[in-house]
């Protein structure tokens, strides 16, 4: 008789930890998909300022604070520098996704991304 509610207390347990996964793999999935969003923006900045300029970037790194809570950072080869019209841009955005629920450590993933400047 007892054996049956101890099973019946690890069914709930393991139910409950499940539960809890599923949860926080949502969680990171939702977060994930911000990514899109700004890495529209970084487009956006690219080709309004002629590349990934110091104004750029502070504006960038505005958005990413006020929007994302700072997950996000970029990295290229010609940060800080103004380019030509129709000169692509190739950059990196580093994402730093922390785990919700779990007590797991963040996660840093890379992703990258181009576009061209339209600024004559």
């Amino acid at each position: 008789m007892q054996e049956q509610s101890i099973m019946e207390i690890i069914k709930w347990f393991i139910g409950l930890v499940i539960i809890m996964v599923m949860v926080s793999v949502g969680l990171f999935c939702y977060q994930l998909q911000d990514v899109n969003s700004f890495k529209q923006q970084v487009n956006y900045q690219i080709e309004r300022k002629g590349g990934l300029t110091a104004e750029a970037l502070e504006t960038l790194k505005d958005y990413s604070e006020k929007n994302y809570q700072g997950r996000y950072e970029l990295e290229s080869d010609v940060l800080n520098q103004k380019v030509g019209y129709g000169q692509a841009v190739d950059y990196t955005v580093k994402a730093t996704i922390p785990i919700q629920i779990l007590p797991l450590p963040d996660v840093t993933l890379s992703f990258e991304g181009n576009s061209v400047s339209q600024i004559r």
